[in-house]
């Protein structure tokens, strides 16, 4: 629900971009109180942290061009379906790994929601290639940061320092950049839109902090299925807070897309 949540705010202000880099400046902000009472991630570790700094920088600016686009209710459940979805492909084609049954069903479910989603879209002349592209794009994003994140957390050797550098680390290269270029536009937008952008980055630092302690607490392949929950949130949000068109296809997109990745989570 908080990560539905926060995409429901970059979605809904006026400046994509800007409220990406808001989201990643309140969760930088957000963990500055509990960082320093925390180890430093140990040193085999910081390649990892440099390459996903780079790589969720990407992601801020992808998702704000995917929801530039298109509705949330659609990039929203094309970026988190295709995700596992490119990442089973990849371990099936490349790395040898054999799916069982339920991974496979997996596969066709996810397929089956994000063919309906778009199909949908062309059907009520909504279809956006531009955004379907940063949708899909996206998904890539999110498949390498996963990546990077895994083994940066183990290499780490405590992997809640890992994520709160991490997190820390986010909000500079992207601010940076857009205080550079945009310079006192980019500033009054902060002035006028800083609580919102805090309230989201808290949004974002508290979804992942959850589900970082929830494995600790559950089993992981549990824990990653109830969190692909998120896309049933990102439809309902969409379309009572943004106003977004709700049609029995989204519907039954949204709800293949959850059943599949979490038969790939959980049964892969």
């Amino acid at each position: 629900m908080l990560h539905a949540g926060w995409n429901v705010i970059v979605k809904g202000g006026s400046e994509k971009l800007y409220e990406s880099s808001l989201i990643a400046l309140g969760g930088g902000a957000g963990i500055l109180p509990v960082l320093f009472f925390l180890p430093a991630p140990a040193a085999q570790s910081w390649g990892f942290l440099a390459a996903s700094c780079c790589i969720h920088t990407t992601y801020y600016v992808v998702l704000s061009l995917a929801y530039r686009y298109t509705d949330m209710a659609y990039s929203y459940t094309i970026m988190r379906g295709t995700a596992p979805l490119l990442t089973s492909v990849l371990l099936f084609a490349a790395m040898d790994v054999r799916l069982t049954p339920g991974g496979f069903s997996g596969v066709f479910l996810l397929s089956c929601g994000i063919l309906t989603l778009t199909v949908d879209a062309v059907r009520r002349g909504a279809f956006s290639a531009a955004g379907t592209g940063m949708a899909l794009g996206n998904a890539l994003v999110i498949m390498a940061y996963t990546v990077s994140d895994g083994y940066g957390a183990r290499a780490s050797g405590h992997a809640v320092s890992y994520v709160c550098w991490l997190h820390l680390l986010n909000a500079i290269p992207i601010t940076a950049a857009l205080l550079l270029t945009k310079g006192r536009d980019y500033r009054n937008y902060v002035r006028g839109r800083w609580k919102t952008g805090m309230l989201g980055g808290l949004f974002g630092l508290g979804a992942y902090g959850i589900s970082i302690w929830a494995m600790t607490k559950a089993p992981v392949p549990l824990v990653a299925a109830l969190r692909e929950s998120s896309v049933i949130f990102g439809m309902l949000f969409s379309v009572w807070l943004l106003k977004e068109k709700l049609t029995p296809a989204r519907v039954a997109a949204v709800w293949l897309v959850a059943a599949g990745a979490i038969c790939i989570r959980m049964l892969a």
